[in-house]
């Protein structure tokens, strides 16, 4: 679990995050790539375990290219490298698979911090976003859940679609559509990844 490739844009940024993982880690860059176009062909012919990942590439977005690696490869292990640090950002990432989060101004010990939990298999996120969550969680209840919705809830942290859910229950998409509206309003969430931290913390599942 050693070779990385980072996939970002700005040239003096991956030049300088590239000497710093080389020099202080045993990690290996196998390659730097500037765009998402590229990403799928190079993982088709060389091997990869961790993906440094900036959300804003010029040609695609990153949830665009994570959604794509985790299809073709979900082996490889993502870590995300962004300046966003809104909510919306993580938890989009979060719902195609993501393993972290890093803001690029917190720093390198940070951003070493993310590629060594995730390389051992752990995730990581901001902590200012973990804590936010945490608020939210606390200021609700799930009482008011039925039975059916907590089925839901435990298929979503599994990472199941609307699709896969309304399969195996047996009901239409849109009914899981409308159960999951109002699973997120009772429990003052807006992401799947507000979700599944509320239902770990009060073991809703």
């Amino acid at each position: 679990m050693n070779k990385l490739l980072i996939v970002d844009d700005h040239r003096i940024f991956t030049d300088g995050i590239r000497f710093l993982i080389e020099h202080s880690t045993d990690l290996k860059v196998v390659g730097v790539l500037h765009s998402g176009s590229e990403v799928i062909p190079f993982l088709s012919g060389n091997p990869v375990d961790i993906m440094l990942l900036d959300i804003d590439l010029p040609d695609m977005q990153g949830f665009e290219v994570a959604s794509m690696v985790k299809k073709y490869h979900p082996h490889v292990r993502i870590l995300i490298l962004s300046m966003l640090d809104d909510a919306e950002s993580m938890g989009r990432m979060f719902e195609v698979g993501v393993k972290g989060y890093c803001i690029k101004s917190d720093g390198r010990d940070e951003i070493f911090k993310g590629i060594e939990k995730i390389r051992k298999g752990d995730s990581h996120w901001p902590k200012s976003y973990l804590e936010l969550l945490s608020k939210q969680a606390g200021k609700t209840s799930d009482s008011r859940l039925t039975q059916r919705e907590k089925e839901i809830i435990a298929l979503i942290c599994k990472g199941s679609t609307s699709g896969a859910i309304a399969e195996k229950l047996f009901v239409s998409v849109r009914t899981v559509e409308t159960h999951r509206k109002n699973i997120y309003r009772k429990l003052n969430v807006h992401t799947s990844v507000e979700l599944a931290h509320h239902a770990k913390k009060h073991r809703i599942t």
